[in-house]
């Protein structure tokens, strides 16, 4: 019986035997499409490989990079249940779409969701969208637990609860729809071409990551963030100086309504070519100028190292890797003889396809954060090039500490699987490296408890002494 999508019927059955179209696609033509791939993921290599990087840091940890133990301690007790949660959650990230997919009610899953179909991929991304929505469910509760109730009790959350919801709701669906779109290609592209569809995939991939990187500030963003021109003031003139003196003085920086969410501090470089830009959150103002250019220069790094056109480039090498890897498994005659699937686009393989996928996310996520320090450190670094005080690097590092409750080194695992930055104490060993090449000296330990007591977190006790501490 053929499908909504039409076409040649299948002739592949539970045993894995090619159907007419996997037989008659012209192997000059896959060849060429593999080319295409494996030329885009060597870009995408070179792009990472070969990039502005930071040099190695000293061992020795600078006076600096002490904190107090009443400053420790409450970022312990804050830390520690995100600290074991996350955990939890990327578990289940992975789980549940490996439960659903080794279940035997998941062919008559897909099968109820989709009809009596072989061909029909808009119904099986209905089934992957469904099966996201699910896994989406069951961590709900730790990560309503953690966002609602742990982050307002530590006055981080700064919206209602149903202001949260909604945002999580906002993500959330936006992701179901990917997967669901995701999904409806790889199927219809596995019908079609059989034989190429993981090198067709992998240019598909990459050009849709680079229109959403292009209209994410003007299209997606605004859902979740609004922003407006970075107003007059103090901030404003340390920006205007550090964008003159690095000659990036035409370049975007907006300000974004964070605090109705969050008391954070961030910033990001968004967008690319006409709809590049900075944006700050307008709980940055709230610390000093010379603070706030810092955080600056570090995004105009961003922009200098093409940041974000190398990140999508290597698009093509998460897209190849995981796509041929996906096809060894769900083209296996052991996949089908389990999902009952009768050709290559029929939606009982959906359940199998995103198990898969959850697994070479989680696989693919230590390396991504790996990726991630490297870009982030060379992003300090040359920042420092551009103008940033090493003081004020140390001065801007240890707000992320006394302010927002970072963990100052982070355990190796934790890190290793969820840091994408440089660990507070690595940062500040680079701004000490820097201030001993110049010859300039960095604040004491003394006087930046001094400074920090206006900035540090209310439920955090300030040291009656102006010692270090332990670290």
């Amino acid at each position: 019986m053929t499908a909504d999508g039409g076409g040649a019927p299948a002739s592949a059955g539970v045993d894995g035997v090619l159907s007419p179209r996997e037989d008659t696609e012209p192997p000059a033509q896959v060849r060429i499409w593999a080319a295409v791939a494996v030329g885009l993921a060597l870009v995408g290599v070179a792009a990472t490989i070969w990039r502005p990087v930071a040099p190695r840091l000293p061992s020795e940890l600078p006076p600096q990079a002490s904190f107090d133990a009443a400053l420790l301690a409450t970022i312990d007790r804050y830390r520690t249940p995100r600290v074991w949660l996350a955990p939890v959650v990327t578990a289940l990230a992975v789980l549940v779409p490996a439960a659903i997919a080794s279940s035997s009610g998941a062919a008559r899953l897909a099968t109820f969701l989709t009809g009596d179909r072989t061909r029909a991929a808009w119904r099986g991304g209905v089934v992957a969208a469904c099966i996201a929505a699910v896994t989406w469910l069951v961590a709900l509760p730790i990560v309503a637990w953690v966002g609602l109730v742990h982050e307002g009790r530590w006055g981080f959350r700064t919206s209602t609860s149903l202001g949260w919801f909604r945002d999580q709701v906002l993500v959330a669906g936006g992701r179901w729809l990917a997967v669901g779109i995701g999904v409806v290609a790889l199927l219809a592209a596995r019908d079609r071409w059989p034989r190429s569809w993981p090198y067709r995939l992998t240019l598909a991939a990459t050009v849709a990551a680079l229109v959403l990187v292009v209209v994410h500030p003007i299209v997606l963003q605004p859902l979740l963030l609004r922003t407006e021109p970075l107003p007059a003031g103090p901030a404003r003139d340390a920006i205007e100086d550090i964008l003159a003196g690095a000659g990036h003085a035409a370049t975007p920086v907006l300000v974004a309504d964070a605090s109705r969410r969050t008391t954070r501090v961030n910033a990001m470089v968004t967008g690319l070519g006409p709809t590049e830009r900075v944006i700050v959150y307008d709980t940055l103002l709230e610390l000093p100028a010379a603070q706030v250019a810092a955080v600056v220069a570090h995004e105009l790094a961003h922009r200098e190292h093409a940041d974000v056109l190398r990140g999508t480039a290597l698009t093509a090498v998460a897209a190849l890797v995981g796509l041929l890897a996906l096809r060894a498994v769900v083209d296996a005659p052991a996949s089908r003889r389990r999902t009952r699937a009768r050709s290559a686009g029929d939606p009982r393989l959906v359940p199998l396809i995103v198990a898969v996928a959850a697994v070479l996310e989680l696989v693919g996520t230590p390396v991504g954060a790996a990726v991630s320090r490297r870009v982030e450190a060379a992003a300090d670094h040359r920042a420092l090039e551009l103008g940033t005080d090493p003081a004020e690097l140390v001065r801007t590092v240890r707000t992320f500490v006394v302010r927002d409750l970072a963990i100052p080194e982070p355990e190796r695992p934790i890190q290793l699987l969820y840091g994408t930055h440089p660990s507070p104490s690595q940062r500040l060993r680079a701004a000490a490296a820097a201030a001993e090449a110049r010859g300039t000296s960095l604040p004491s330990i003394e006087d930046l408890q001094r400074e920090e007591r206006t900035l540090r977190h209310p439920l955090a006790p300030i040291p009656d002494t102006g010692t270090g501490g332990d670290r």
